[in-house]
């Protein structure tokens, strides 16, 4: 994934406009869309700056997320994933889990997005993990989902969360 991909998936997961963010880098609306089109790419201080907005480490914003193809790269096959909690359904060929996140003890750890390769510039943000395992557990059942054909997948492993003014407290699924 790239950095552009990033900044559109972290700004959409914490729920900010271009123009939000742009407000809070001290750059322009047309800025931030030049990053999530990589039409160009934030300096390092600005780098740093985004990090910390959205609080995860420099390589995680410079791309080091996964991305899981559903099925072979080029594969037809997609599922349908619905998620309750983000009250989300999409049909997608792949997801991807973000980079860990830097929050406090009782902050989410991981993001799962889900795209169309056809239009992989539309990530669809999906749901919040509590930690690796849980995000791998989840990314395991959504494969074997489409192995086995069985449509809708519903999301089992992600949590709710409660947003506060400066950042997020989780608060498990129950």
């Amino acid at each position: 994934m790239d950095i552009g991909q990033n900044i559109l998936n972290l700004r959409k997961s914490a729920n900010l406009s271009q123009e939000q963010l742009a407000e809070k880098m001290g750059v322009t609306r047309q800025t931030i869309s030049n990053w999530e089109l990589n039409e160009s790419s934030p300096d390092l201080k600005q780098g740093r700056e985004l990090s910390k907005i959205f609080n995860v480490s420099l390589d995680d914003l410079a791309g080091d997320s996964t991305f899981e193809y559903l099925g072979s790269k080029d594969s037809n096959k997609k599922i349908t994933i619905i998620s309750p909690i983000e009250n989300v359904i999409v049909t997608c060929n792949k997801v991807q889990s973000s980079g860990k996140y830097n929050g406090g003890k009782d902050s989410p750890k991981y993001a799962l997005f889900g795209s169309d390769e056809s239009n992989s510039s539309n990530s669809i943000f999906l749901g919040w993990y509590e930690d690796k395992e849980q995000i791998s557990k989840e990314i395991m059942g959504i494969k074997e989902a489409l192995v086995s054909g069985t449509q809708p997948y519903e999301l089992k492993y992600n949590v709710e969360v409660e947003r506060k003014l400066m950042g997020m407290i989780l608060k498990m699924k129950k």
